[in-house]
């Protein structure tokens, strides 16, 4: 999770990494599924900005994410049915922007075939 300047912003690794001081890593128990960790943490951003400090740009530090609490689900398929609902409509909503940026590039066609006159309507 980035915790400089655009607080909040995560996302999760699949492959060993290294980060660096404007992050802060999160490695959760075996008992918490890492898709619902990730959702839970989009949703804690306004309450880890409401911690930060600093003059020039945001920053929460690691005292501040420790003492920050949540409630998590025990049952660890209620976790992870509650992730797999989130990344389903995750992938529709791209799915319909990918449709939206389409059919403007198709409006975009057709103005300028419209508004050039290469194209006329009877």
């Amino acid at each position: 999770m980035t915790s400089r300047a655009t607080i909040g912003e995560c996302a999760i690794n699949l492959v060993p990494l290294a980060t660096n001081q404007g992050f802060k890593n999160f490695v959760p128990f075996d008992d918490v599924d890492v898709e619902f960790l990730y959702y839970l943490l989009l949703m804690q951003t306004q309450g880890f900005i409401s911690l930060c400090g600093g003059s020039t740009f945001l920053e929460i530090g690691k005292t501040q994410l420790a003492a920050y609490e949540v409630t998590v689900p025990l049952d660890r398929r209620e976790q992870t049915a509650i992730a797999a609902v989130l990344s389903d409509m995750d992938a529709e909503i791209a799915a319909l922007e990918g449709k939206l940026a389409k059919a403007r590039s198709v409006k975009q066609g057709m103005m300028q075939e419209l508004l050039t006159g290469r194209i006329r309507l009877v």
